[in-house]
């Protein structure tokens, strides 16, 4: 039996007429909509039907919403019209001075001065996200290393048409455009490596548990240790509670387990600033690396190949990461299906083997 227009949901019919508007031109590209107000008076129905409508066309590519501006008719040629680029980070350093943004940062710049846009760096945390979109509606956002708990807000700014790219960080849904490294794969390789030389006791030195790069690099740990059916102590992962640094705690965990007489034989850290730490604190021990402790770290800054001894590490392609982060940024800016832009890109990260660890036994 066939259905009615009486059997059609009402948001479908407004979505089809204002649909059938645009292809026929009377709402051309880059036309402003009438408030969802002033629709629904004009179509007899509540706004709430209008908005689901409108959600459905942006879903579409047909619309798009501009923070604090209204609601467009997409422009096949370039939707959204940007005067700059916004990268948006985390309250730190400045990203020319910070060891991890420093790379993808230079590589956003390049790209921005390339394409004559300006640049201009906001630092906020995730309860300020919308605020800062509303601010820069003009201004084409990079998300960089946002937290976990980011996601939500992040989905919600992507629903409600802002369009966006967040670099260095990501979850386990396709639900707005990611550019990360690989962190599950470099930390699986790094502890593979370790187990093939025959550590069996290897503790894990977690970074910042807010961080998504940290999360994938424990599940890569893990998912190494189960694979090689090797043993795994809860006391092993020892979270230091933050990027740069070992908290008290974290530090009395980690030479608990190197003063025992069944000590752990090696350590993969989550950081390069975590490395710096862990080293002070094994010659304070006494210990010597590889002989005593293999250690192998996330992130090659150039000091890495000039410790003593020179340090094993997990490279990321940082470089490539903002130039690749820039590049999405662009097609969401342009593509009339930005939706089908939803994806995390994740870019292989490189073992980089030097003498900070030895076989066992």
């Amino acid at each position: 039996m066939g259905t009615s227009d009486t059997d059609e949901p009402r948001y479908i019919r407004i979505q089809r007429i204002l649909e059938t508007q645009i292809v026929e031109g009377k709402l051309p590209a880059g036309s402003q909509l009438p408030g969802e107000r002033a629709l629904a008076r004009q179509f007899g129905v509540s706004q709430m039907t209008v908005n689901r409508a409108i959600q459905e066309l942006v879903r579409k590519g047909r619309l798009y919403r501009r923070s604090g501006a209204g609601t467009f008719v997409t422009d096949a040629v370039q939707p959204v019209r940007v005067h700059g680029v916004v990268l948006v980070v985390p309250y730190a350093e400045h990203p020319q001075a910070d060891t991890y943004l420093r790379e993808p940062f230079r590589a956003v710049r390049n790209v921005a001065q390339a394409r004559g846009l300006t640049l201009q760096v906001v630092q906020a945390d995730v309860s300020e996200y919308t605020e800062v979109a509303q601010h820069h509606s003009h201004g084409a956002l990079l998300f960089v290393a946002p937290s976990l708990d980011a996601h939500d807000v992040l989905t919600n700014l992507w629903r409600d048409g802002t369009r966006f790219v967040v670099m260095g960080a990501s979850w386990q849904s396709d639900l707005f455009p990611c550019v990360d490294s690989d962190n599950f794969g470099g930390a699986r390789r790094a502890v593979e490596y370790l187990l093939s030389l025959g550590h069996r006791r290897i503790a894990y030195l977690n970074g910042w548990e807010g961080s998504t790069n940290c999360a994938d690099r424990l599940r890569g740990y893990q998912h190494a240790m189960q694979r090689w059916e090797a043993p795994m102590r809860p006391e092993w992962i020892v979270q230091a509670g933050s990027d740069s640094h070992l908290s008290v705690e974290a530090r009395q965990q980690l030479t608990d387990l190197l003063i025992r007489s069944e000590h752990v034989t090696a350590i993969f850290i989550a950081g390069y600033y975590l490395a710096l730490e862990t080293l002070t604190l094994l010659r304070s021990l006494g210990l010597r690396v590889p002989e005593d402790v293999s250690i192998i770290a996330f992130d090659d800054p150039s000091s890495a190949a000039h410790l003593n001894p020179p340090l094993s590490t997990v490279r990321q392609p940082l470089y490539e990461m903002g130039q690749r982060a820039m590049e999405l940024l662009f097609e969401v800016l342009t593509s009339t299906e930005p939706n089908a832009l939803c994806q995390t890109i994740y870019l292989p990260t490189e073992l980089v083997i030097r003498e900070s660890c030895m076989r066992v036994g």
